[in-house]
């Protein structure tokens, strides 16, 4: 996939409704809520299967998304929207949990399989391609003997605020730097920034 290809569609994974509010699966949820209130916008309903706001840029208008298909389906809220507004795989960009990768570090691919994440799953197989770029945003580690079902679907703890709230950060500055330069140059920032802080 070209490095520059233009993002139009950004995506946060989650499953709806006050049950699961705060738990670590719906970090894509909370990451692109987070996104959307730094850029002034407000989400509302599409069709009853997605939650949507738009940012208008000099060219043409980038959407932010919410399936509220829960995570399973979420391919299937993803597919219809992006059929709709002609949206190719390699135009959309989703946030979502990872439980290999520890809470506060995250990982952006340009493509790749599911890893086993329904919701990624669930993407692939309605648009019939892996060629999506994303970010994996951290949750683990899975604590020893534990289901992981059960975990993913656990609540942030008190003391996990402070790494969210970098999390956040990340991904906002991430954003908009897409929206200004690209994704090769947000992904080149995010490198140079966390070469930075390792050293």
């Amino acid at each position: 996939m070209p490095m520059s290809m233009d993002i139009k569609l950004f995506i946060g994974l989650g499953n709806p409704g006050h049950h699961y509010i705060n738990t670590r699966h719906n970090l894509g949820f909370i990451v692109l809520d987070e996104i959307a209130k730094n850029l002034h916008l407000q989400f509302k309903s599409w069709d009853n299967i997605a939650d949507i706001c738009f940012y208008d840029t000099s060219d043409r208008k980038k959407w932010f998304l919410k399936p509220t298909t829960f995570m399973n389906l979420s391919g299937s809220a993803i597919m219809s929207f992006a059929k709709y507004y002609k949206i190719k795989p390699e135009e959309i960009f989703v946030f979502y949990d990872d439980f290999s990768i520890v809470l506060g570090e995250y990982r952006v691919r340009m493509s790749g399989s599911s890893g086993g994440h329904n919701g990624i799953k669930s993407i692939i197989e309605y648009l019939s391609s892996e060629k999506f770029p994303r970010m994996k945003l951290g949750i683990g580690p899975l604590p020893e003997n534990n289901d992981v079902s059960n975990f993913v679907l656990s609540k942030f703890l008190k003391e996990d605020k402070e790494k969210i709230n970098l999390i956040k950060k990340d991904a906002m500055l991430f954003v908009e730097e897409t929206l200004k330069a690209g994704i090769d140059r947000a992904i080149s920032i995010l490198a140079n920034k966390k070469n930075i802080q390792d050293e």
